[in-house]
């Protein structure tokens, strides 16, 4: 975990919109047509991987590689639903094979994943 101190608010949200532009630029083509339905997997440097449905997109400039999502893991079996940026998703899953993860995580079967 990285911890970040600002000596102002404004110092702080130029450090968030610097941040948000370095992920833009590090967004992949396919990325970028990830809409809403689709179903994703997602790395975390914490050792477990994180699933996810897009449930909405932002018609915003500033907030157009983020979608609004529902995911679940160890961490959150039961879901969480909450923004992701698309230059996070490690690669798109069909809805069955979303459904059986999600379905064995929230039965809390992690063997079987």
């Amino acid at each position: 975990m990285n911890i970040q101190f600002f000596d102002s608010f404004d110092e702080m949200m130029e450090a968030e919109r610097k941040a948000g532009e370095e992920a833009d630029e590090r967004v992949q083509t396919w990325q970028k047509r990830i809409k809403v339905g689709d179903c994703f997997r997602r790395s975390t440097s914490y050792g477990f991987e994180i699933f996810g449905e897009v449930l909405g997109e932002y018609e915003e400039e500033h907030l157009r590689n983020y979608r609004h999502c529902c995911c679940y893991s160890i961490a959150c079996r039961e879901g969480e639903r909450g923004d992701v940026h698309v230059s996070v998703i490690d690669s798109l899953l069909d809805r069955d094979t979303f459904e059986q993860i999600k379905k064995k995580l929230v039965e809390g079967a992690l063997g079987q994943l």
